[in-house]
């Protein structure tokens, strides 16, 4: 008896992801099969979140396109694409006006990035590679973030020419109502000097400065702070981990103590915060001897 044969025949067969594996990043956050309601559960919170912030992005994005507007801090996009105050979840447009401080060359690539590290972040899936360059994002963000609580415009922190608002004369507003940590001292009000010194929540710091800001580079300075590069290693940068007109929630970077560690005579609430947050990370304390 003959029969045909079809073995040697074969058919692709099409495999693919079951619906609750849609947001899996991680062998570890597939809850297929987890015998444990306790870990099923857990695995399957985090899975819902994940697709919770993905349809936030991308509400975000489709009212971008529509308005050209983004979404303002504290508000937050639900389903049906209404807007109301913010809650459990917020959706923060990706920081703009530390962009805008960077040097001219890196302005650019600075906006990918921050775009991208603020989608990476919607996401909960960071990059550990682009943290060096995140952290001086964080400088930049801080900064104009104390400019806008001061009234200074990003327009003139990048002027030359431009004179602090506690030099000039006429009405100004009224300094109670700024942060503790940036009222202007006694010497911010007498002596002329450029804006961008007035940002540092550290006043000793701002003291220190403009006493010797007619010997220094303060370009030099500045660059050190703002230029920002993937590729630019340890340098002495300041560090900000928090809430940017606290002085606790700023860290000195090791080459900035070493270039510019005079800067911070007197200031000991950051030499404080520096070795906080080096403990927090497992680092050793720093001793400072600054002459």
């Amino acid at each position: 008896m003959n029969t045909s044969s079809n073995d040697d025949t074969s058919s692709a067969i099409s495999l693919r992801r079951m619906p609750q594996q849609l947001e899996v990043i991680a062998p570890g956050d597939d809850w297929t099969g987890v015998i444990s309601n306790a870990r099923r559960r857990r695995l399957q919170n985090r899975l819902n979140q994940r697709a919770y912030r993905r349809r936030q992005l991308r509400q975000a994005q489709c009212l971008n396109d529509q308005s050209g507007v983004p979404i303002e801090q504290g508000h937050q996009v639900h389903d049906s694409g209404t807007q109301r105050d913010s809650g459990d979840q917020e959706v923060h447009s990706p920081p703009d006006r530390g962009c805008r401080l960077a040097l001219p060359e890196t302005r650019s690539n600075l906006h990918q990035f921050a775009r991208q590290a603020y989608q990476d972040y919607i996401l909960a899936s960071p990059r550990p590679a682009a943290l060096h360059t995140l952290i001086q994002l964080n400088v930049l963000n801080a900064i104009g973030h104390n400019a806008g609580a001061l009234g200074i415009t990003v327009e003139s922190l990048c002027d030359d020419n431009s004179v602090s608002p506690f030099n000039r004369q006429g009405p100004c507003v009224s300094w109670e109502s700024f942060p503790a940590s940036l009222r202007p001292t006694a010497l911010q009000t007498a002596i002329r000097h450029h804006p961008w010194i007035d940002l540092f929540p550290i006043p000793q710091m701002r003291d220190n400065f403009i006493r010797v800001c007619d010997s220094i580079d303060e370009d030099e300075f500045y660059i050190d702070l703002v230029d920002v590069k993937e590729d630019a290693g340890e340098k002495p940068n300041l560090i900000v981990w928090g809430n940017p007109s606290d002085p606790r929630a700023w860290e000195a970077s090791v080459p900035f103590l070493r270039k510019w560690g005079w800067m911070l005579r007197g200031c000991q609430e950051i030499l404080d915060a520096t070795n906080y947050w080096r403990e927090i990370r497992g680092e050793k304390r720093l001793i400072f001897e600054i002459s």
